[in-house]
């Protein structure tokens, strides 16, 4: 039976990078010292499937971003199921999560997987998720950030006890078969009516204005009179949905928005060029999705994608929003088929540096520290 029962806290409103994330712990930290439950302040997606999955999963939903009317049924849970440590992720966990913890003197430790300034989409609501981080930051134990990036800004707003763990990704396997590649891009492209021929720059992210896709659009505009077979592919979905729409249609470019994709990697073998136009990133864990595709990548030099993208080694690196320079770094590879082969044998190297498993092994001893430290009196038995 595991010693220690986890509470990993999270909004879940959508399926993205921080819920793949959670995913992944919820499955992967050791079951002999760790019992698993998922909290989710939202009833969407991600309590649908972590029930699912047969996860212990309790939904506390939230009316709004500062509602506290879930605290009390948190804390009698907390009390109940005798959770030793709350992981929280995202604003509504951190407030929520933090002032349980506080309450029922437990540690927490929050993990912060984006640039919160860039979040959301008014700038009011921005000052007050950074205002009451701020304010609950002492009363989390300690603090996890996906990038040397991310550390240093969380830093700057107070955070102690910081640790960078690298999200990780399963490998793919099935990406290692070039027919299986060349299998999905043809039903693929026929699934969604792009010509065999046609040049396909690809992306898979929010429609958020985070992501910079309206970067992506214009530089597909600025390529379209040399490549009059360009076709822009976007996986996702979000509230920019029928403005990027509207772009596409306004610059006469052909494209697929097929909306959100469960296993969005699976469309990764149509695409000729993997882009990623973010204005910020906290890592960009769909680049290691990209790399196992064997796709060229471009992604902005911005947030942590540095850390994982070398510039000239493993993709090329542009300044964000800056369509000019995107479209000059899609030519450049659009016409130099030996660079291509260079960057994506890099790639396949790259990725292999970013493992679940040291992402696991290091989330366990970050627990291990907490829990073992002189402000929590029960002590942890370890392996």
């Amino acid at each position: 039976m595991a010693d220690y029962p986890i509470l990993q806290l999270i909004g879940g409103g959508e399926i993205g990078g921080a819920e793949q994330h959670v995913l992944t712990l919820l499955q992967g930290l050791n079951p002999a010292y760790f019992s698993l439950t998922s909290g989710s302040l939202i009833d969407g997606p991600f309590a649908d499937l972590t029930e699912e999955l047969g996860i212990p999963t309790l939904r506390l939903p939230m009316k709004h971003a500062l509602d506290l009317s879930p605290l009390p049924r948190l804390l009698a849970e907390l009390r109940r199921q005798k959770f030793a440590l709350i992981h929280t992720h995202g604003s509504r966990a951190n407030l929520l999560g933090r002032l349980a913890g506080r309450w029922a003197k437990i540690p927490v430790i929050s993990t912060y997987h984006s640039s919160l300034g860039q979040d959301y989409l008014s700038p009011k609501a921005a000052l007050v998720a950074l205002g009451l981080d701020r304010l609950t930051l002492p009363l989390a134990s300690g603090l996890i950030t996906v990038s040397e990036a991310l550390s240093r800004e969380v830093a700057s707003r107070g955070g102690k006890n910081l640790r960078t763990i690298y999200n990780g990704i399963q490998p793919l396997v099935q990406m290692k078969d070039e027919s299986y590649r060349q299998n999905q891009r043809r039903l693929l492209r026929k699934k969604w009516g792009i010509p065999d021929q046609a040049i396909v720059l690809g992306s898979i992210a929010r429609l958020h204005p985070t992501k910079g896709l309206e970067t992506l659009i214009e530089a597909a505009s600025r390529l379209l009179p040399e490549f009059a077979d360009l076709h822009v592919l976007i996986i996702g979905e979000g509230p920019l949905r029928s403005v990027l729409e509207n772009s596409l249609k306004k610059a006469g470019i052909s494209y697929t928005l097929p909306g959100f994709i469960p296993k969005g990697f699976q469309a990764l073998p149509a695409m000729d060029l993997f882009i990623l136009p973010s204005l910020s990133e906290g890592m960009g864990l769909v680049l290691l999705e990209a790399m196992q595709a064997h796709l060229p990548i471009i992604a902005s030099h911005v947030g942590g994608i540095p850390e994982v993208i070398r510039e000239g080694i493993d993709g090329l690196l542009v300044p964000p929003g800056d369509s000019i320079a995107l479209a000059e770094a899609c030519q450049t590879l659009l016409t130099h088929p030996l660079l291509v082969q260079k960057l994506i044998q890099s790639e396949l190297d790259r990725y292999q540096t970013f493992s679940i498993d040291q992402m696991i092994q290091k989330t366990e001893n970050f627990y291990e520290e907490i829990l073992c430290s002189n402000q929590f009196k029960k002590p942890y038995k370890r392996f």
